[in-house]
């Protein structure tokens, strides 16, 4: 059966800190917590994202054209995603009544995002429904990236060339840097600071 191709935004939000996060502390009181704010991460994307999977400790979502109207929404609702994802992470650490290193190190935990526009299918195989493509592949490659080692954030929004220029956004607010990647080649990579962004939210 042919599927049909089709054009939207793929987003991964990934959660960072994660690996350290677990193989240092207690993996009950660790599992519990990213599983927490998971729950918080897919709740506020499901109110536009179609969520496709969660990916350990990423969550994979999409949205076709139509349903996103321009760079403002998608920078909406990844803020609202981050703000609550932060809060959530300080409340879980405040109201922890144990000393152990996994509820200790929760405010380690941040959040980052991986925006692209292009082409995918959505297949379906026993009930599951998975989204294939190049592109696809792209936003997945986007998480090996430089910008923690060049700029020093640990949690930021990275769109790629195309999806701004597809949202017409205005790129001077950010941070541009290129990426490359086996078989896919140079990607131009547009990047914001989400703990700034964060820190004008709460005030």
């Amino acid at each position: 059966m042919e599927r049909k191709t089709q054009t939207g935004y793929l987003v991964l939000a990934d959660i960072s800190g994660y690996t350290s996060f677990v193989a240092k502390t207690e993996i009950e009181h660790a599992e519990k917590a990213i599983s927490i704010l998971l729950e918080t991460i897919i709740e506020r994307l499901d109110d536009v994202l179609s969520i496709v999977k969660l990916e350990g400790d990423a969550v994979f979502a999409y949205v076709p054209d139509e349903r996103m109207p321009d760079c403002n929404s998608m920078l909406e609702l990844l803020d609202n995603t981050y703000l609550i994802f932060r809060d959530s992470a300080r409340d879980l650490h405040a109201q922890a009544t144990c000393p152990c290193k996994a509820c200790q190190a929760i405010p380690t935990l941040d959040l980052k995002f991986f925006v692209h526009h292009g082409e995918y299918v959505i297949q379906q195989v026993a009930g599951i429904k998975d989204l294939l493509g190049s592109d696809v592949t792209l936003v997945h490659r986007l998480a090996k990236n430089r910008v923690t080692e060049s700029t020093g954030w640990n949690g930021y929004v990275l769109f790629t060339g195309r999806c701004l220029e597809r949202m017409q956004a205005d790129k001077r607010p950010f941070v541009q840097q290129a990426e490359s990647y086996e078989h896919l080649g140079d990607v131009e990579t547009y990047v914001l600071n989400m703990q700034v962004r964060y820190e004008e939210m709460k005030k």
